[in-house]
Parts: structure tokens; C-alpha cells; sequence
């Protein structure tokens, strides 16, 4: 829900509640129109592009992050969150408990301690290396960044989404396998790192076992999709490609809904209708087929 959106429905229930207390005489944001939201276009993958994608990614140290992103959906936050108890190889399934999120800070504050830091380095660079100003700017410049450093987000550990989002998928062998060779990098990357490895028990993590940055994995995907010939999409793309290509294989609304961890099968069906005409087409198709026999 767009934060303009959200806003209003939050202040329209409160009001609501307000009125009812009797402690104003209307619901003002009642009677105002919600804001026009413009849905973004979905951009998945076709199933040739994301079979490259996950071949080409086999030998990364993201590629299981990436199989699962495509075969199963998962949030980029939730596969972040997965941990090796949630996972069982053998039995092919994993359970979605937690998910990983980066919180916290002044948005606002940072982005203008940016545009100034940015300002300081540019008349820093302009002084001279024997300028008595050369030492004030450097002082200023370290004021900034001391200041952006106590608005540092956090990144923590959450619940899922909403109670459905907590759920338990059946993965694909393509995923079995991503999986399996991921597990046995990891533990050469433990082996490795020694005394210095941070046991968190997660599935994906950096070199050194601590919970890997959604933004740094952002920064590792786009070179993945270049090198691969693959377009340029969002790693949230990959979810969309996963409920694509289910429903254009057939399978039902519902069980895309439970996999995708979706509250409702229509916030499932209403954002990828796209895909929906030519199931039709099919389901003629078929139906022309029963009755013609």
C-alpha cells in the first residue's frame, strides 16, 4: 500500500473512531478521495530468460539466493531471513518464520547530511593543501559524518508480512540442488574464516556468516543480469517471474496465492491478471477439446 494511501486509511479510521466517541462531528476523511496510484508495470522474467539466469548464477555465491528468488518467490527480506533449520533438503520443503529488514534513521535528516557532506567534500577540494581552510573543512567534513552515523538504519529481524506469509513451500529440485552446493560453500567459507566466522545459523550470509545487506545484494544482481544477457529487472522481479510462470504452467490461484504468501487470492489474480487471457485462450481451447471428442 502506497504510504499516501496508508496514511489516509489510518487517519480515516481513527476519525472514525473519533466520531463515534462523539468527540467530532464528522469523519472529514471520509469524504475526501483517496490519491491515484499508479500501479507499477511487473517485469518477470520469461521462462528462457530465467532458466539463463539461474545457470549463469550457478557458480556465484548468490546463485541459490537467486533460484530461490525465481523457483519459489520469496521476498528478498524472507529469503534473508531463512536459516538452516528452516530448511529440510531431504524432504524438499522450507518454512518461512522471519524476515530481515533494514529500519531505522531520519530518511529525511540523512539525505540532506548527504547533500551537505557532498558540498563540504566539493570546497574541500577546492582549497589548497596549505590552506588554514583546508583544516576547518576537514573538521566540518568529519562533524557531517559523525552526525549521518547516528542515523544509521538498523538491520533486524521481523515477523512475516501477515499470518499467511508464515508458510511452509515445496521447492522445485532446481532449488534442492542450488541449495545443497550453497550449503557446501558455506561451510568452506567457515572453514576459511575460522575464529572470525559469526555463527547466526542463516542460509545466506557474507564471507564471514553475518546476515547479508539487502543493498548489497542489490548491487550483486544487477552485474549477474548483465553478464548473464539477461534484461535489467529488480530482484523483486524474480517474485513476480516465480507466480508468472506457475500460472502459465496451470496451477491454480490458490496454491500461487499460499506459495507467494499473498493475504488474498484476489491481491494474487488482480496483480498478475496480465497472464490470465491466455489461460483463457487454454481453458477454451481444452473445453473445445472435450466436447469435439
Amino acid at each position: 500500500m502506497p504510504p499516501t494511501t496508508y496514511a489516509r486509511t489510518v487517519l480515516r479510521a481513527a476519525l472514525g473512531q473519533a466520531r463515534k466517541w462523539r468527540l467530532v462531528a464528522d469523519n472529514v476523511a471520509a469524504l475526501v478521495d483517496p490519491p491515484r496510484h499508479r500501479t507499477k508495470e511487473i517485469q518477470p522474467l520469461t521462462p528462457e530468460q530465467a532458466r539463463t539466469l539461474i545457470q549463469h548464477a550457478k557458480e556465484h555465491r548468490l546463485g541459490a539466493l537467486v533460484s530461490v528468488g525465481t523457483a519459489v518467490g520469496l521476498r528478498l527480506g524472507e529469503a534473508l531471513g531463512l536459516r538452516w533449520q528452516d530448511v529440510e533438503l531431504d524432504a524438499g520443503v522450507l518454512s518461512v518464520r522471519q524476515a530481515l529488514e533494514r529500519s531505522g534513521g531520519d530518511g529525511a535528516a540523512r539525505r540532506a547530511l548527504v547533500i551537505e557532506r557532498r558540498s563540504l567534500l566539493a570546497r574541500l577540494k577546492a582549497t589548497t593543501k596549505r590552506s588554514p581552510e583546508r583544516k576547518v573543512r576537514r573538521e566540518e567534513l568529519e562533524a557531517v559524518r559523525k552526525r549521518w552515523r547516528e542515523l544509521r538504519t538498523t538491520v533486524h529481524f521481523v515477523e512475516p508480512k501477515s499470518a499467511r506469509s508464515r508458510r511452509t513451500i515445496r521447492l522445485p529440485q532446481v532449488v534442492i540442488g542450488a541449495l545443497k552446493a550453497h550449503r557446501t560453500r558455506q561451510l568452506e567459507e567457515r572453514l576459511a574464516a575460522g575464529g572470525g566466522w559469526a555463527d547466526s545459523g542463516l542460509v545466506f550470509t557474507t564471507a564471514e556468516g553475518t546476515p547479508l545487506d539487502a543493498r548489497n545484494v542489490t548491487r550483486e544482481f544487477q552485474p549477474m543480469l548483465k553478464a548473464a544477457g539477461v534484461p535489467r529487472v529488480r530482484f523483486h522481479d524474480l517474485r513476480h517471474t516465480a507466480a508468472t510462470l506457475l500460472l502459465s504452467q496451470g496451477v491454480d490461484p490458490r496454491t500461487i496465492m499460499e506459495t507467494l504468501g499473498h493475504s488474498q487470492i484476489s491481491l494474487t489474480l488482480n496483480t498478475y491478471s496480465h497472464v490470465l487471457p491466455a489461460l483463457r485462450l487454454e481453458a477454451a481451447a481444452k473445453l473445445d477439446a472435450v466436447f469435439s471428442g
